[in-house]
């Protein structure tokens, strides 16, 4: 049986309390949850670098992962020809704050002063944020230089739908669009308040009419007041739909850019 991960990843300093990890795997058609847990219970471990460390190595024993991360960045803010070259690019940067001036510097220069926040097409297309706006500008860079570099230069991955090969094969999911894809609520149920708590509600009802078996979680899924938990589902849920369509994308597509799975 397939092994399905998702990954709800964050740069925050906190890492370990954010960064999610839900495990399912494939049956009769059906996906089927495993465990769903925070990076610092997942690795036993508090830092940043640590709970990456451990993530890296999930995603090599998986069979089909879903990171929410962006997995690069608009044509516009860089001068690479290839979806690898912005990886080395953002690799060869020392911080995400540097990363994010970068990229404001390139994107006000691009349409001359009237832009600073530029998409990629897909996330036009998905109705979702830069990759390098503030709120996102941590979770990329560290997603890209952190994560997905180290498994690409060991060969041990293939980026979907960027690279072929007999590697794991990683695509980028986003909640919210999988969330709008499926007809529940995008926004509103990360918070520690009854309607925060509602909203879980209606998305964990509301994804028990897709074909995944929650085992149990769903208490679980309501009591995680931040949403990770729901996010760290929908990524898996995402993944495992996108390799039933053997990873075709299904909207807008540049293979310098990437492409949102939902």
């Amino acid at each position: 049986m397939e092994q399905i991960l998702g990954v709800d990843f964050s740069g925050a300093r906190d890492a370990g309390e954010k960064i999610w990890l839900t495990v399912c795997i494939e049956r009769d058609g059906a996906l089927h949850v495993k465990s769903s847990v925070p990076a610092a219970a997942q690795f036993d471990a508090d830092s940043r670098a640590a709970c990456i460390r451990g993530v890296r190595a999930a995603i090599e024993r998986a069979d089909i992962v879903g990171v929410d991360v962006p997995f690069g960045l608009p044509a516009a803010v860089h001068d690479r020809e290839s979806w690898a070259d912005v990886v080395s690019l953002i690799a060869g940067i020392d911080d995400p704050k540097t990363f994010r001036s970068m990229c404001v510097e390139r994107a006000s220069a691009a349409t001359g002063g009237d832009q600073q926040y530029l998409r990629r097409e897909t996330d036009a297309d998905r109705r979702v944020l830069s990759p390098y706006h503030w709120i996102r500008a941590a979770q990329t860079y560290y997603g890209i230089r952190e994560v997905l570099q180290p498994l690409v230069t060991e060969d041990a991955v293939a980026i979907k739908p960027l690279q072929d090969g007999p590697e794991t094969p990683v695509c980028e999911t986003h909640p919210a669009a999988t969330l709008r894809d499926i007809g529940l609520p995008t926004r509103g149920y990360k918070d520690d308040t009854d309607s925060a708590r509602a909203r879980r509600k209606t998305i964990v009802e509301g994804l028990q009419m897709t074909p995944l078996s929650m085992h149990g979680i769903e208490q679980y899924l309501l009591d995680d007041v931040g949403g990770d938990a729901i996010d760290s589902l929908l990524a898996a849920l995402a993944a495992w739909r996108a390799s039933r369509n053997e990873f075709s994308p299904d909207g807008p597509f540049d293979p310098v850019e990437g492409h949102i799975f939902v």
